[in-house]
Parts: structure tokens; C-alpha cells; sequence
């Protein structure tokens, strides 16, 4: 059973201004009540936080939820808290900003491993303690109401109010439904018959099971699996059947293998919104050509090995090989699919879900090789079996027509996963809704809803499951937390974010590297994509004085030729940055080294993969007419320039600030034109200079302002909001080249140090390797400084 289908996470009594769960009279009204807790309600409380610290207005927020249970974050079905989730451990962060915070919270998982149920738990239970303290302190009222909501309707103000079970009525300018995943049963006509169970939670009803009477489930997939394994593991000796149209159990997921090209399915993404006509066909070929890429055109992987043990004995042996590099493809889909599914018509959708969202389901969706081997245990001894088959028919005792015959069984269990047609989901609220025109059902499954802000109708959104017909992948957790971002965005008029496709262009620089590292994932995490570019840096013919060579091999020369190709592509666990190789390894971005960004075949190259905008951080080569009018209008091209302009242009500014005895240091962000360091301000941000380190030791005080900076205008960008445009004052101008032998002379004098191995050293060790590892890469790069010295000392 998928992570997201097991957890019905429930909040006790908590809030950060006031809790209720029973009220005799009416509550005043809220600006918002969300129908639902669990991790997406974590989520949009989350996201509504940041967006009061922003300056938004919110003043309470309600959660209702029907489960009464005293501890915030318990599942509804503790029994499950065993299972192992068939998802990952860096994709689940709840943080607005960080996927992968679950790792950084738990710090004793990998993220490559498989997730326990009971890990996420306390989780989401920490993030929940978190957020209600968080709220707390931006003045937010969060409630949480312990009941079961009946109906929802419209007052003649346009706010909803909506009618608990002890006639409690609440009300709201908006109200959001996150009510989680619904449990479809097929055979509705076995009903109240004894020896049927509809679904198979909680683990309690398996108990009166005659532990040697044959049972047959319905369905073959994560669900049925995770059943018959459980029926076994309380001392089922029964014949288990699962059934299901397909006859096929899902496939086993191997050892992630990152998928290097996750931008080619983004720019796949642009490629079919800009032609919804040949959508299909696009999307089909686009995928089958990434698809071929990692697996070197080998599509034996779809073949049919055999019967069902034999098929998953020969899953089995793919996962542990590692040869299941097309899984990677595929689950690379996730933050890009719906866009995907949004430009196929109608008519293709509901083909789409009627013929092969199951076997979509299978591939995408597999299971852990642990799970796996579980249910290849009871094959081998015969007391399980998957069959096809799609009814069950009663007359006395359950019986069967299957692939291998009539069945006859004494229980039926129902494991066929989700329901997301409206007209077979138990839910009052819903069907209320639904017949006051709330709600409208989907062709494709659940509601329709609003692409962008969820929104079903004005001031009623919708999350999870019941928007399947309208973004097609809705359980994974990081779609939850994405949803529940625009949802946030919507309920405080906030404009509506797209997704962004960035060129940074990268310098050589430690810091600028770092600053990379930390507004990568950033990126991601808002849903856009960027593209590292790597221009040219050709050094100057002239030798420079041992300062600047010194300069240049702790700043550059260590990074370029000793760090990257040490870690190589790898990410060792716990590191706290990246190298550009190991990013394009773990996010699968584009990292392109560039010989000139002026050439018309790089321009090409820049409209090729949909870039709205550059963004430079320390790129040494000059950017001229052609490139700065491909990005401008309604294209932007900016850079972060190290110094506050106008007074500080040039190079190596910090060195001239510390010696001018600036009390602050600082960065600009500013449109780039044809003239270096010249163009529109857009933000200056400062920190005070510590005298007491090297020039470059202080900047790893402060390049995070940086990163801040342009995180925040790219929010605004894709927004659609204006930047500031402030010129720049020419006599206030003042352009610095590089510092000469009497300029170094000077410093010296006043106590103003360029650079401290030593220090640079830690930066370095502290910034790229784990724990586990620094002892060693510290000793590997002290060797490296320590020998460019001796080789220079006749210099020094």
C-alpha cells in the first residue's frame, strides 16, 4: 500500500492561539477551514505561515478532523505503523522549501532508502508540534475541531458555513477539502454478507479470519500484496488468491538510479503546452526516447517472463542487479506528469484511465524488494496464487470465475486501492456538495478543479485524490506539498507561481559554487528548473603577483581540480552542499560547460531547452547585444554582483571594501546590459564585515544573502510582479580593477588579509564531505595546499 494511502493522520488537542473539539455554541468565523489534517494539512499550514511572515493577512485557521485521538499525528491505523512504504525518503520533506528535510530530520536514513510507516509518523508529528508553534509566533489562530463534518453551503455573503454532527455550524471566506484517499469497493453487491470485508484496514478484522479457510482479494496490487503478507504474518495457513483483471502483481523497484536527465522531461513539459496537438505523441516518443537513453534501448523489461511467480522471481533478480534503470524515468515524472496530462484531450484522458492506468499504476508504482520477496515466499510453498478475474458472486459461499477456474473461497477481501468517482464514494459532505453545485465531477475521476489554485468554486478548493481527473498523480507527498503551496497562494490572493526555467550561468568560484548548491534545490522545490552553465574562464597572459595566484588556487583551483573530480558525481549522505557533478546526478539538472555565451549555436541552445531567464553568478564572460536581447522582455537577465553598486564595480570589491574600512558588505542584484556592472539595480542587501577573518573567509559569512536575494526576485518573476528598476548614478560610480603589488602592500599594513588557508580549508572539508568522511578529505586537501605552497614558497 502506498505511503500516501496508509496515513489518515489525525491532530490532537493543540493549537497555537486556542483548541476545541466540542463547542455548545457557534465559533466565530474563520478566514479559512480546512476539512482534513494529516500531511496535507501540515502542508497548507505550513505554506500559510511563510506567507504570513511575508506580510500576508490570516488570522485563523480551522482544521476539522474527524478522529478523536489525543496525540497530534497517529495514524488512524496504528497496526500499519510495520509496513514499509513503497516511496523514498528524500522526496517526503513537508518543508516549503526542502523535499528533503525528512532525511535532515530523521539524520539516521539514507535517503535512497525505503520509508517505515512509523518514521513518517513522528514526523509529520514533529512538523505539526513545529507548525502550531510557528503559528503561534506570526500571531496566526490555528483550532482544531474533533468531528465529523455533515454539509457544506453558501451564506448570501459568499462565506461557506458548514454543519457539524452536534449542529454545530462553522463558518469561512474559504474552505479547503483534504479528506484524503477514499477505498473503492468493486463488489458493492457483497455488502453486510458475512466473510466480506470492503477493504483491508484496520489489520484488527483480519483476526477473525478461520486461519485455515481459503480467502480470495480482490485486486493484485500494493494494497492486496501488503494483505496477503499480513494474513500470513498472523498465522493465516489458508490458500490466499489475489485477483485482479490484470493477473500481473506490480513491478519490484530496485536501487534508485538518479535519473540525469530529469530536464529533458520539463522541457518535454513546455514543448507539448506550446503544442497541445500533438500532445500524445510528444509525450509517447519523448518518453520512449529518455527511456532508451538509460537503458541503452533494451525493452525486455516489458516482456511477459511467464506466469506471475515466474515474473516476479525474474523482478526480483532486476532490482538487485540494478537493471531496472527505466524506473527512474518513469518516477522522474512525478513533478511534471500532470502538466503532461493537462494538454491530452478529454476523450484521451478517459481512454487513458479506462486501458492503461492500471499498468501505469504497476510500473510506476512498484514494490520494495523486501515486499517483494515476502510475497514470493508464500508462492514458492504454494500458499499464494494471482489469478484474473473481475466479479464474485454469492450463493451461500463466495464464488469466482477465474483464470484458473471457478473459485470457491469462504472470505473476500477488497484491497483495489483508491475511489475517485464521486457517485461511489461514501461521503455525505461530498454528495451534499456535489447536488449544490459545489462540485462536478470529473470524466476522468474525482472533481473538477482549477489547474493552478485547486479551486472548485469560488472560495472551495480541493486536494488529494478527488483532483485525479484534473492533475492524474496526485498521492505522491511532494505533489501534496506543491498543491498545497497554490492553494495557500490562492486563499491569500497571492499571485499564482509558474515554473521557471533558469540559465545560471556559474562562475569558477568556491562561493559562487555554493551559492549554486543552496539555490538549486531551492528551485526545485518551488517547481521550477534550472540549467547550470559553466562559461569559459580564460586567466589573463600576464603573471600575476603570488597574492593573486594565491587568491586564485584557494578560491578556484582547489575547487575545479580537486574537490569536484574527489566526490565525482557521487553524494555522500550528509554532506551539506554539492558539486555541480554531484547536483547533476541527484537532481538530474542540465550542468553544460559553455566556450562563449555570445554564440548564436548557445543562443539556439538556450531557446532549445525554454529559458525564461539568466541569472549570472560570477560569470566571467561579457554578455553583448544578441544574448541580452534574447533575454529580455518578457525574459530577464540579471546578475549578482559581489559589492554595492554604484560604488563598488569591477573586481575583487570585498578586498576594496575591507580596505576602504566599509562597516558593511553586500551584494546587488541588477539587470545586466552591455556595460559591466552598470545596469538597473533590483536589490542591495548588507552584512557587517568581521576584520577579524580573510577577505575570503568572510565570504562564507555572507554569500547566503546572495542565494536569499535571488530566491526571492525569481519568486517575483514568476509571480508576474514587477522588480525594482533603479538606476544607477553615474558620479557615484567607482570601477576597480585588480589590486596592485602596492594595493597588497597597503593592506598588509592596515591588518586586512586576502586569504587563510586554514580556514578555506574548513569551509571546504565542512561544506562537501559527510561527517564520516571529513577526517580523510580534510587530510587529502591540507596535503594539496600544503604542497602548492612548498612549490611557491620562493614567492611568498
Amino acid at each position: 500500500m502506498p505511503l500516501k494511502s496508509l496515513f489518515q493522520f489525525t491532530m490532537g488537542q493543540t493549537s497555537s492561539q486556542s483548541s476545541t473539539s466540542d463547542f455548545t455554541d457557534s465559533p466565530p468565523p474563520a478566514d479559512l477551514i480546512v476539512v482534513g489534517g494529516g500531511v496535507s494539512g501540515a502542508a497548507i499550514l505550513l505554506h500559510l505561515i511563510e506567507r504570513v511572515k511575508h506580510g500576508k493577512s490570516l488570522k485563523k485557521v480551522t482544521f476539522v478532523q474527524k478522529n478523536d485521538i489525543a496525540q497530534p499525528g497517529i495514524t488512524s491505523f496504528p497496526d500499519h505503523m510495520e509496513s514499509i512504504a513503497s516511496t523514498y525518503a528524500d522526496t517526503i520533506g513537508l518543508q516549503p522549501s526542502n523535499l528533503s528535510h525528512y532525511v535532515r530530520w530523521r539524520k539516521d536514513v539514507e535517503k535512497s532508502s525505503m520509508l517505515s510507516c512509523q518514521g513518517y509518523s513522528e514526523y509529520v508529528q514533529a512538523m505539526w508540534t513545529k507548525a502550531l508553534d510557528d503559528a503561534r509566533r506570526v500571531g496566526l489562530d490555528v483550532s482544531i475541531i474533533h468531528k465529523v463534518i455533515n454539509d457544506l453551503d453558501r451564506q448570501s455573503d459568499g462565506t461557506f458555513f458548514l454543519s457539524l454532527n452536534n449542529d454545530t455550524k462553522l463558518t469561512a471566506q474559504y474552505v479547503v477539502l483534504a479528506l484524503g484517499n477514499f477505498t473503492a469497493v468493486v463488489n458493492t453487491h457483497l455488502l453486510n454478507l458475512p466473510g466480506f470485508i470492503p477493504r483491508p484496514w484496520p489489520k484488527s478484522q483480519l483476526e477473525y479470519i478461520i486461519k485455515d479457510s481459503s480467502v480470495l482479494i480482490v485486486g493484485s496490487g500494493l494494497s492486496a500484496v501488503d494483505t496477503a503478507i499480513r494474513l500470513s504474518q498472523s498465522g493465516h495457513q489458508g490458500p490466499i488468491t489475489l485477483m485482479s483483471r490484470s493477473g500481473c502483481l506490480p513491478k519490484v523497484q530496485g536501487k534508485p538510479i538518479p535519473f540525469s536527465r530529469r530536464y529533458a522531461l520539463h522541457v518535454l513539459a513546455r514543448r507539448v503546452e506550446e503544442n497541445p496537438d500533438e500532445s500524445l505523441l510528444q509525450i509517447t516518443s519523448g518518453l520512449m526516447e529518455e527511456i532508451s537513453h538509460v537503458t541503452n534501448g533494451d525493452w525486455s523489461w516489458l516482456q511477459s517472463q511467464g506466469p506471475p511467480i515466474k515474473q516476479l522471481q525474474h523482478d526480483i533478480r532486476k532490482a538487485q542487479t540494478g537493471e531496472t534503470g527505466w524506473q527512474g524515468v518513469l518516477q522522474a515524472t512525478a513533478p511534471v506528469i500532470e502538466r503532461y496530462w493537462r494538454c491530452l484531450s478529454t476523450k484521451s484522458q478517459e481512454l487513458f484511465m479506462e486501458q492503461f492506468f492500471g499498468p501505469w499504476n504497476r510500473y510506476c508504482h512498484g514494490m520494495p524488494v523486501t515486499t517483494a520477496e515476502k510475497a514470493l515466499e508464500l508462492m514458492e510453498k504454494s500458499q499464494l496464487r494471482v489469478v484474473q478475474g473481475d466479479w464474485v458472486q454469492w450463493d451461500g459461499i463466495f464464488k469466482a470465475q477465474t483464470s484458473v477456474g471457478l473459485l470457491e473461497v469462504s472470505h473476500v477481501i477488497e484491497a483495489t486501492g483508491q475511489e475517485c468517482r464521486i457517485d461511489h464514494i461514501e461521503s455525505p459532505l461530498i454528495h451534499s456538495a456535489v447536488k449544490k453545485g459545489f462540485l462536478a465531477p470529473h470524466p476522468a475521476g474525482g472533481v473538477k478543479v482549477d489547474f493552478n489554485s485547486l479551486r472548485a468554486t469560488p472560495g472551495l478548493h480541493v486536494m488529494g485524490s478527488l483532483t485525479r481527473g484534473t492533475h492524474f498523480h496526485t498521492i505522491d507527498i511532494d505533489r501534496a506539498v506543491a498543491h498545497a503551496a497554490r492553494v495557500a497562494d490562492a486563499v491569500t490572493q497571492e499571485p499564482l507561481a509558474r515554473s521557471l526555467h533558469i540559465a545560471i550561468f556559474l562562475g569558477s568560484d568556491l562561493f559562487s559554487h555554493l551559492m549554486a548548491s543552496q539555490l538549486v534545490p531551492q528551485l526545485l522545490a518551488a517547481g521550477h528548473m534550472p540549467f547550470i552553465f559553466l562559461p569559459e574562464h580564460k586567466g589573463g597572459r600576464k603573471v600575476p603577483p603570488f597574492e593573486l595566484r594565491e587568491l586564485g588556487f584557494l578560491e578556484r583551483e582547489l575547487l575545479q581540480k580537486h574537490v569536484i573530480p574527489y566526490f565525482k558525481d557521487q553524494h555522500p549522505e550528509g554532506a551539506s552542499h554539492m558539486t555541480v557533478a554531484q547536483m547533476t546526478s541527484a537532481y538530474g539538472i542540465l550542468v553544460q560547460e559553455v566556450p562563449n555565451v555570445n554564440s548564436a549555436s548557445f543562443i539556439n541552445c538556450l531557446r532549445e531547452y525554454h529559458i525564461d531567464m539568466g541569472l549570472s553568478l560570477r560569470c566571467y564572460q561579457r554578455f553583448k547585444s544578441d544574448i541580452i536581447r534574447y533575454l529580455s522582455g518578457p525574459r530577464r537577465l540579471l546578475n549578482l554582483h559581489p559589492g554595492i553598486l554604484p560604488a563598488y564595480r569591477g573586481v575583487m570589491t570585498t578586498i576594496r571594501a575591507m580596505g576602504d574600512r566599509e562597516t558593511h558588505f553586500g551584494y546587488t542584484l541588477h539587470n545586466v546590459d552591455e556595460d559591466f556592472d552598470s545596469g538597473d539595480v533590483v536589490d542591495i542587501r548588507k552584512h557587517p564585515i568581521d576584520y577579524s577573518k580573510s577577505m575570503l573567509h568572510f565570504m562564507n559569512d555572507v554569500y547566503g544573502i546572495g542565494v536569499e536575494m535571488v530566491a526571492d526576485a525569481i519568486d517575483h518573476i514568476a509571480r508576474g510582479k514587477d522588480l525594482p528598476r533603479l538606476p544607477q548614478n553615474a558620479e557615484d560610480s567607482r570601477y576597480y580593477s585588480f589590486p596592485t603589488k602596492e594595493d597588497f602592500e597597503q593592506y598588509r599594513r592596515d591588518g586586512v588579509r586576502l586569504v587563510d588557508a586554514e580556514s578555506i580549508v574548513k569551509v571546504i572539508v565542512e561544506s562537501f564531505a559527510p561527517p564520516t568522511q571529513q577526517d580523510a578529505f580534510r587530510v587529502y586537501i591540507q596535503d594539496v595546499v600544503q604542497s602548492w605552497y612548498q612549490e611557491n614558497q620562493d614567492q611568498m
